[in-house]
């Protein structure tokens, strides 16, 4: 424990009791633009964890000093939580080793209050009630291509189309008709019972909502009680909680249930002690794939299907006479109906965690204390995959199969620390420490699965066509060290902080598998020693810290955590007559690798004004990666295909400011402001291969640079075209811009008024750009609202009319060095003028050039978080039996402000997600 006034370096606390009232189901999607530097990308599917970073790396989590390697974001409860401490800079590698170099967030969970026995019950529902972004289809045309459609037998070809939404017109009048309107075979025609064949009926437009119709309100309900009592000699907490969240998506749902006990017991003047235990329990039959592909609701739904296809009219998902054999839907070799995919495809998940600490403190004598703590952190996960028969995926028509996986994972961490702390002079503290720490880790992995299914939608491995198939991993890992703390304070004002630590770790090679690493810190209030109040300045402090850490675990692309990735070894090889073989990897690894290093240097200032009614925490930090672990090419001739070295350099850097005010304040009203801005960058510094280059990347150039192939443009940037009126392809790749945002900010308003308060929290990104796969894939497959106009309608006739803006070569040549630029230019050109058919324009080239190639600028703002509540006067509450009550209104996810069409920029990707939903409800709080 450290006064925050002490520290050389940037710290920000957040208290658990602002996340209980407008709920998430992941308590760290409540803290998106709370705290300076902490990035938090919110995840829009069900069950899927929010990408996190702290000053662009990912932190660790540390758990009432727990520290976490396999954390899961799921399995905290926001009832349990006093507050959040995030240590931003590479100091806390001096209290958690090298697994801290990138920061930590230290969660600190309740113990009990002083006083008699309380019972506190919280309950808080949301409703996903509507969508903020969401994709808008075209509704005027259907399936087909080339404006033709029939359907047939829903193999897709022929006259089906091959799939394209680029078919007829919708809402044809055709007075030759029975109905009025333009007819064809469809997949829901009646057939004539005489012949057997399809009845032309309507090509009406039927799914202008469809993605509204399928999809369902979502609900939010979260459940806690809560028993607690302290006095003089010891404290105990018990917390028993339930989050259920029914899923927009039809058939999906999740519970997580917790219980957790914490308490604390004073045996004597000298010996105290404090534990925790934590149960939880995460289980579903069904959640929702992510990503592009087959498996996809949005996929099917979005991109594959027409508007003459009404989602309601797929509810009945198996052909009649066929059930459980082949699913009922308008195209049967490509896509999936979604309604077949939410109630017979299902992704089972059930997840036990356990987790808690034992910590003994023990007062050997005046000023010299022992802690011993030992921590663990454990869970057991079993999940399946119930696939039907007739399901389609890439290159798969199903037979029907069933995946199991099980996990089992256990983490150790046992430490003492021995700490002296003592007066050396009337002016001078010292608080000195020196401890060890021992670090262990073992995960299992087992796979198995059918190969096929005899018996359809019977789910189980005896029931497979073939012999089952499966794999297993065991991998243990295990991190040793001893360190030490100096803390010297001069004049209560200036603080001076040294610290040092020594891994082993079995991750590397013996001669290379210990290091040591330092930092120092120092503080300085300047007000203790100046006075400024003529400056009306009652607080001003500055800080600068310096840390370096190198950092044993191996970070190579793998599917689980294989620390051992770095050595030399055999895998799994080919099986020959059920002979089972090995093989050699085709890495080499350089037997003298050693581990990554980083070194940061960190300046900020604490300035407030006007007795604290205004602040401003600042903070400068530049990170020196250095000796990071390469995975190089190497010619096939070698016998290998890469090898691992050490090698590359990189600067990460970037500002942090944080904004306090409380502009009013009186004994009725009083309104509270905390805003935050921060950026960072990565820069290449030294390229691992020994030059100035990293593929297309230069010295100095940010690392998030986004590369893609273009079209050919002129010098002034206009679009090069052939004869053929379509664009010249560009064979360089080109840069389409940065990645990561300029900045990300947040602003928290809170307004009290007697009783009631009010909060309102925005934030947002500014800067990047973003690919867009549901939006190229709108404008390929003629789903986009662009393509609906008169060049279609041409194309659909037959006829090429669409003349794309940009330039031909009349003469000339230009010549290109090996990054692409030009070197010599002789062309002149003159404009296109020559008509192409628009649908084959875009099946070709996506509309790519007038689209920035998908790539999207993807700043937004996004009104986060409102939140309304009244505590109910103790002169009503005295005439019952609670002693606290608090009732409120609550929403998340209310308004978005951005350019980017069709997707939620939020989640920092766009990989067919979920739309993004507005979230509203109500919290009730009553303590008694």
């Amino acid at each position: 424990q450290k006064d925050v006034k002490s520290l050389g370096f940037a710290v920000q606390k957040v208290e658990g009791n602002t996340i209980v009232k407008a709920r998430e189901p992941n308590v760290f999607n409540s803290l998106v633009g709370k705290v300076a530097g902490l990035q938090i990308k919110t995840q829009t599917d069900l069950f899927q964890d929010p990408s996190i970073s702290l000053r662009g790396k990912t932190p660790l989590y540390v758990i009432d000093g727990v520290p976490m390697t396999n954390v899961d974001l799921w399995k905290l409860n926001a009832d349990d939580i006093e507050n959040f401490s995030v240590l931003k800079g590479a100091n806390a590698s001096a209290l958690y080793g090298s697994i801290g170099k990138d920061g930590a967030i230290m969660i600190t969970t309740k113990r009990g209050s002083q006083g008699k026995t309380t019972v506190e019950v919280n309950s808080s529902t949301m409703f996903q009630t509507g969508f903020i972004r969401i994709p808008n289809v075209q509704s005027s045309y259907g399936n087909g291509y080339n404006g033709q459609y029939a359907y047939v037998d829903g193999s897709g070809g022929g006259t089906e189309g091959g799939g394209w939404i680029w078919g007829p017109k919708l809402n044809q009048i055709d007075a030759n008709s029975p109905s009025g309107f333009w007819e064809t075979t469809q997949f829901n025609s009646p057939r004539d019972p005489n012949t057997g064949d399809l009845i032309p009926t309507p090509f009406l437009s039927r799914g202008k909502n469809n993605v509204k119709d399928f999809f369902r309100t979502g609900v939010i309900s979260t459940n806690n009680v809560t028993v607690s009592n302290a006095n003089e000699m010891g404290n105990f907490r018990i917390s028993v909680s339930n989050n259920y969240q029914k899923g927009i998506v039809p058939n999906s749902q999740l519970n997580n249930s917790s219980f957790a006990v914490s308490g604390g017991y004073k045996f004597s003047k000298k010996l105290k002690a404090d534990a925790s235990l934590t149960y939880n329990r995460q289980f579903t039959d069904n959640f929702p794939e992510t990503g592009y592909g087959p498996t996809n609701y949005l996929y099917n739904l979005v991109l594959w299907t027409g508007p003459d296809i009404g989602v309601k009219d797929l509810r009945n998902y198996w052909e009649e006479g066929k059930e459980g054999i082949q699913q009922r839907h308008y195209n049967k070799s490509w896509y999936n109906n979604p309604y077949f995919q939410a109630y017979e495809y299902k992704r089972g998940y059930y997840k036990d965690n356990v987790y808690g600490q034992l910590k003994l403190d023990y007062n050997i004598t005046k000023g010299l204390d022992l802690m011993v703590r030992n921590g663990f952190n454990q869970y057991g996960l079993n999940r399946s995959w119930k696939e039907p028969k007739s399901y389609v995926g890439y290159d798969n028509f199903s037979r029907g199969n069933y995946w199991l996986m099980s996990e089992s994972y256990l983490g150790i961490n046992s430490e003492a620390l021995l700490s002296y702390n003592t007066k050396l002079t009337g002016n001078i503290n010292l608080k000195a420490s020196a401890g060890a720490a021992n670090r262990f880790n073992t995960f299992r992995q087992q796979n198995q699965n059918t190969d096929g299914l005899v018996i359809p939608e019977f789910y189980n491995l005896s029931n497979s066509a073939n012999p089952i198939r499966g794999t297993n991993q065991l991998t243990e890992d295990r991190t040793s060290s001893v360190f030490a703390t100096l803390d010297i304070e001069m004049y209560n004002g200036i603080f001076l902080g040294l610290t040092g630590r020594n891994d082993w770790v079995s991750t590397m090679p013996v001669k290379n598998n210990s290091f040591f690493y330092p930092s120092v810190s120092l503080a300085g209030v300047l007000t203790d020693f100046i006075d400024l109040n003529n400056y009306k300045i009652s607080f001003l402090k500055v800080r600068g810290s310096w840390s370096r850490v190198t950092d044993g675990r191996i970070k190579l692309p793998a599917p689980n955590y294989e620390p051992y990735n770095h050595i030399a070894g055999y895998s799994p090889g080919i099986n020959w007559n059920n002979n089972p073989s090995l093989q050699e990897t085709s890495r080499l690894i350089d037997p003298n690798i050693s581990p990554e290093s980083s070194e940061t240097i960190e300046l900020g200032g604490d300035l407030r004004l006007f007795n604290g009614r205004i602040g401003l925490d600042a903070a400068w930090y530049r990170v020196r990666e250095y000796n990071n672990i390469f995975e190089v090419p190497m010619s096939l001739s070698s016998g290998y295909s890469s090898r691992l070295i050490n090698a590359g350099e990189f600067i990460r850097k970037g500002v942090e400011f944080v904004v306090t005010a409380n502009p009013i304040k009186s004994a009725d009203f009083s309104w509270n402001i905390s805003a935050n801005y921060s950026h960072v960058h990565t820069y290449l510094e030294k390229s691992p291969n020994g030059t100035d280059r990293l593929g297309l990347l230069k010295s100095g150039d940010r690392m998030d640079k986004q590369f893609w192939y273009k079209y050919q443009e002129s010098a002034g940037g206009q679009l090069i075209l052939g004869a053929n009126g379509f664009p010249l392809d560009d064979p360089y790749l080109r840069n389409m811009g940065t990645y990561d945002a300029d900045f990300f900010f947040g602003v928290q308003n809170n307004f009290t008024y007697k009783n009631f308060t009010l909060g309102i929290s925005v934030d947002g990104r500014i800067g990047g750009v973003q690919y867009s796969t549901t939006n190229q894939k709108m404008w390929w497959g003629g789903t986009h609202p662009g393509t609906v106009n008169q060049f279609r309608d041409d194309a659909n006739n037959g006829i090429a009319s669409y003349i794309a803006k940009g330039l031909v070569v009349v003469e000339g040549s230009a010549t290109y060095d090996s990054d692409g630029n030009v070197t010599e230019d002789t062309r002149k050109y003159a404009p296109n003028s020559t008509p192409v058919n628009y649908i084959s324009w875009n099946v070709n080239t996506s509309n790519y050039a007038y689209t920035n190639y998908s790539y999207y600028n993807q700043s937004f703002v996004k009104l986060r978080e409102i939140t309304l509540s009244y505590n109910v006067p103790q002169s009503i509450l005295t005439k019952t039996f609670f002693t606290k009550a608090n009732i409120g209104l609550v929403g998340r996810n209310l308004a978005l402000w951005s350019k980017m069409p069709n997707v939620d920029p939020d989640g920092g990707f766009d990989n067919l997600q979920t739309p993004s939903t507005r979230n509203v409800g109500f919290n009730l709080n009553f303590t008694f």
